[in-house]
């Protein structure tokens, strides 16, 4: 935000107010006094407010108790106010005739009612915004997360709205009072039903939480969960604290049902055992019933389940709400041989926008607290900012891109590397192999991402979503396991996903077959050696000796070198 934003803003906010305090206050001492005063008595409300907020503790984060007793005593002492002038009133009288006498004006018996609600509106409206207008002026954000983008504009109609409405207030208040009668009891009714109506209905529409759903529960999506589970309570309100995870039931060895551990135990013992979950999140069997309400959908499920999950969703989704995909794959169109995202398709289904995020993040060691960084890919700012807050912690670091399709897209090619590395693992070739490997690999992963799509800038791809999530991937992680196992048993991928990784599915071989097929489509298998023959290794069409013999060709050798 800017200086000019912020001069905007604050003459929304006070330029009726300031124009009022000219033309009615300022040329009258006596109605300034009233307006400090009443001003004054404010701030005493807003005090025994604080303090029996202060001393009840288990109702501290509670707005539906904090609302309507500020209402309560603010209007108290709006009657305490009255009375101190009731008793001042012969006295103010006189120094008011003197005045007006001395211009030759008829005494205005609304002259203080009109002075005390504007003394209290000022002081009102300036406790909302004058911390709105501070973040204005920038670059921080410091009090505005979990906002719209009009959050600024907003704030300042609204204090003009809490300053007239002060005002008319204290007029009906006080003539009500003194007229007597039936009006002495009407007259403050209307005015707290009213200011609590008004502070009830501001407080709904500014504050509820946001609901935040998981839509998968596997190793990443589970530690994911507790991370965000952990961070929302720390917020403090802003979000819904209770966390659902749609868990595809399963039955475990012991006849149990997954979703009914996870719940009981606080620990997903099949996908990432011996890591214990925050209580608030939940695991819940019914995708509709997970994601119901939800402000926010994190997806992390195998990429070949986005098209059939996301049909279910269709027409169930808010509409204000936006998703951030954590998907490492992609599909390539049957009609036209196009690539078609994980976030395109959550898009044109859900008509909800996408964002997505990749990075070195080995799920256990997410689980375990171990530092780690990723990459997301967003343009929208407001969408960015609540993702930060969700996720951005010291040990887990957030850094943002425009580029939401080649950060994606770096997630999911990385596991075509990572299992060429996993092959020249099981193959016992020499650390000069490897090293190739994963540099040639990676000059792949940057020409395909340039097939489709220019990045805003090259260095997106020394981000974690690139080169620190190949590195990791191809030093451990579940494809590279899956590759090596395979080249050492020569057993198929299948096999080895159902013995040894407790069923998770490997990334790697779908996405290398899509990939095949885009790169068949468009004539150019050849230019990326190494993605065509891990295709053809996870088909066993050859084997897996075979792309290291064909190193010593990649086109990379013969390609010309750009002139300095």
């Amino acid at each position: 935000m800017t200086v000019m934003e912020c001069v905007g803003c604050t003459l929304i906010a006070y330029g009726v107010p300031f124009s009022m305090f000219v033309f009615t206050i300022a040329h009258h001492p006596f109605r300034i006094i009233i307006s400090m005063t009443s001003a004054f008595f404010w701030l005493l409300s807003l005090l025994v407010s604080s303090l029996l907020w202060f001393a009840v503790v288990p109702l501290r984060d509670k707005l539906a108790f904090a609302v309507p007793f500020a209402v309560v005593f603010q209007e108290i002492f709006r009657y305490l106010f009255y009375r101190v002038i009731k008793k001042a009133e012969i006295a103010l009288q006189k120094v008011q005739m003197q005045e007006l006498t001395a211009k030759g004006m008829v005494f205005d018996r609304f002259a203080v009612a009109y002075a005390a609600g504007y003394g209290f509106g000022l002081i009102s409206g300036t406790f909302a915004i004058v911390n709105v207008l501070s973040d204005m002026i920038g670059p921080g954000t410091i009090g505005i997360f979990g906002h719209s983008q009009d959050f600024f504009i907003a704030t300042a109609f609204l204090t003009l709205c809490i300053i007239l409405l002060n005002t008319f207030w204290g007029v009906i208040f006080f003539t009500s009072l003194d007229k007597g009668g039936i009006h002495r009891i009407l007259g403050p009714g209307i005015v707290l039903l009213t200011h609590m109506l008004f502070s009830c209905i501001h407080t709904m529409t500014s504050s509820s939480p946001k609901n935040i759903a998981l839509v998968g529960s596997g190793n990443w999506g589970t530690a994911i969960a507790g991370h965000i589970g952990e961070k929302v309570r720390e917020l403090k309100g802003k979000y819904n604290e209770k966390i659902k995870m749609w868990c595809k039931e399963e039955t475990l060895d012991d006849g149990s049902k997954l979703t009914e551990v996870i719940n009981k135990e606080h620990e997903n013992v099949k996908y990432l055992p011996d890591q214990k979950l925050p209580e608030n999140v939940i695991a819940v069997a019914d995708l509709i019933e997970a994601i119901k309400d939800a402000d926010i959908l994190i997806f992390v499920i195998p990429h070949q389940f986005v098209k059939k999950t996301c049909e279910q969703l269709k027409d169930k989704v808010k509409k204000d709400a936006f998703a951030l995909t954590l998907i490492k794959g992609f599909y390539v169109d049957e009609k036209t041989n196009e690539l078609l995202l994980v976030s395109e398709i959550i898009t044109n289904t859900l008509n909800i926008p996408c964002l997505s995020m990749m990075g070195a993040n080995i799920a256990n060691e997410v689980a375990e607290k171990i530092f780690c960084e990723a990459t997301v890919g967003s343009r929208n700012d407001k969408h960015s900012e609540d993702i930060r807050e969700l996720i951005d912690t010291p040990l887990f670091r957030l850094r943002f891109y425009p580029d939401v399709e080649i950060i994606e897209m770096l997630g999911a090619l990385k596991n075509i590397v990572a299992m060429l590395a996993g092959f020249s693992e099981g193959l016992q070739a020499g650390f000069n192999t490897r090293a190739a490997v994963l540099r040639l690999g990676f000059r792949e992963i940057i020409n395909f991402c340039r097939l489709y799509k220019k990045e805003s800038t090259p260095d997106i791809y020394l981000e974690s979503c690139g080169i620190a999530d190949l590195v990791a991937s191809s030093l451990g992680g579940r494809n590279y396991n899956g590759a090596k196992k395979m080249a050492e048993t020569k057993k198929s991928l299948k096999d080895i996903e159902k013995e040894d990784l407790n069923g998770q599915s490997l990334q790697g071989p779908g996405t290398a077959k899509e990939t095949f097929r885009y790169l068949q489509a468009k004539n150019l298998l050849d230019e990326f050696p190494l993605f065509r023959d891990a295709h053809l290794i996870c088909e066993q069409k050859i084997e897996p000796k075979v792309f290291l013999e064909n190193l010593s060709n990649h086109p990379e050798f013969s390609r010309k070198q750009p002139k300095q």
